[in-house]
């Protein structure tokens, strides 16, 4: 992906202590017919970025960051612990709070 608008960089812990560095980048958000398509990448777990597609581009945007947050909690999810730049736990559910149902005010 050329020129990324948002860059992640993690450490995922795998059993056996291997670490692996993980870095998320979304690009740029484009007109695509009647939709808005935004490219995303978590190198190396998927090799191919994926697109992202929404109504608008603030809507393409949030879903790519959104993507990686859940891609990032099913890493989690499936034993690996998440370290940022500095060795500290990576914040998953702090990225993630106020994404419930009463995010909205609802």
């Amino acid at each position: 992906m050329n020129d990324p608008i948002v860059t992640l960089n993690v450490t995922a812990v795998f059993e056996g202590m291997k670490e692996v560095e993980l870095t998320a980048r979304i690009g740029r958000a484009e007109a695509q017919g009647d939709g808005w398509a935004c490219p995303v990448e978590l190198a190396p777990v998927y090799a191919q970025p994926m697109v992202v597609r929404g109504v608008d581009s603030f809507h393409a945007t949030w879903l790519a960051c959104s993507l990686v947050l859940k891609l990032l909690g099913q890493l989690r999810k499936e034993g690996a612990a998440l370290r940022s730049a500095d060795g500290s736990e990576f914040p998953v559910d702090a990225y993630l709070a106020g994404l419930g149902s009463d995010a909205a005010g609802g």
